[in-house]
Order: C-alpha cells, then sequence, then structure tokens
C-alpha cells in the first residue's frame, strides 16, 4: 500500500471538511442552531465527535464557516463577473440568478433564514454579518442613484423587503407559492 500523497491527503480532508459543513447545513436549517449539538453533527456527518474538533474548534465556529460560505456564493450570484451592477440588464440578471438559485438551493435558503430569524445567531455572526452586507447593498443603492431613483436607499429596502418575502414564502410552501408568477411580477417592476 503506497502512502498518501499531500494531494491526495488535502481531497480527503476537503471532502471530510465539505460534508461536516453540508451536514451542519441541513441540521441547523431543520433542527434550528441551538437544538443542534455537536454530537448531532458529527452523528449527522457519519465521523467522530473528536474529528469534528479537527475541523471546526466550536459549534460557533461552524455557523461562521457557514455563513461565510453561503454569503460568497451569494456575492458570485450578485454579481458573477465582479463588475457591479451598471445598467438594467445587469439587475434583471441578478434578479433571474436569484429566482433559480432559491429554487434549486432550498436547505442553503432555510439556513440563510434560520439565521436571520433566531438573534441569539445574529449576535453570533454580527461582524460577519455587517461585512457582507456592505458591498451588495451599495452596488445596488449605486445603480438606483445611476437610474435616478428620488430614494434610493428606499427602493433598496423595498427590493430587500420584497426578496425576505419571497424566499419566506416559498421555503415554507414549495409546491405551493406562485414563485415563477412572482418572479415575472418583480421582473416587471424594474424592466
Amino acid at each position: 500500500m503506497c502512502p498518501r500523497t499531500k494531494q491526495k491527503f488535502e481531497e480527503i480532508r476537503e471532502s471530510k471538511r465539505r460534508k461536516i459543513l453540508d451536514s451542519a447545513v441541513e441540521c441547523f436549517a431543520t433542527s434550528g442552531y441551538h437544538a443542534v449539538t455537536i454530537s448531532n453533527l458529527a452523528a449527522h456527518a457519519g465521523i467522530s465527535k473528536g474529528l469534528m474538533y479537527n475541523y471546526f474548534s466550536s459549534k460557533d465556529e461552524l455557523l461562521k464557516a457557514i455563513f461565510n460560505e453561503i454569503m460568497s456564493e451569494m456575492m458570485q450570484l450578485f454579481d458573477p463577473d465582479h463588475k457591479g451592477m451598471s445598467d438594467r440588464k445587469d439587475l434583471l440578471q441578478y434578479l433571474e440568478r436569484f429566482f433559480r438559485h432559491l429554487k434549486s438551493n432550498i436547505i442553503l435558503w432555510k439556513m440563510y433564514m434560520a439565521i436571520f430569524s433566531q438573534p441569539a445567531v445574529q449576535q453570533i455572526l454580527k461582524e460577519e454579518i455587517l461585512d457582507a452586507s456592505q458591498k451588495p447593498l451599495k452596488m445596488i443603492e449605486f445603480y438606483f442613484k445611476k437610474q435616478e431613483y428620488k430614494k434610493p436607499f428606499v427602493e433598496v429596502a423595498f427590493l430587500s423587503t420584497l426578496f425576505s418575502g419571497v424566499v419566506i414564502e416559498y421555503i415554507a410552501d414549495p409546491e405551493n407559492y406562485p414563485l415563477d408568477q412572482i418572479r415575472k411580477r418583480i421582473l416587471n417592476l424594474y424592466r
């Protein structure tokens, strides 16, 4: 039996880390952050509790890693070419990506909403939330200023409220929520 190469070791390590993160997202999204223990997470991921601590020193650290991944994915969704939001086409493309992502990643969105519906979890992620929200909000506000909206900040708040409502309603009852009709209605607001 040949010894593992450094690359193979890193692949195995990343695979286990990914399994822990995916299991934690599922557990936190379905049971809530505070109801889930490290033992629950380890069992769900199919690893020992001790091995869990080799990857994350605490449940809070695991939560922060999940949040940072979610926000990284959201930023990629928001601004995939890293050029900002300069025109109506960019906004409409973002809206389309948002709806596609919501439809195909319901567990992730449940986790995202679970974070924002639990004040104690918000407190754990206070700095991360502040850091992550600044760039996209400023980009959208800049877009609305360029489009000469009278109150760009209010328009950002309105759009954010629409998104929150859509996400809450959709994840509560994905089979019956008219997501495609809502998508068309919101797109028509900004055409």
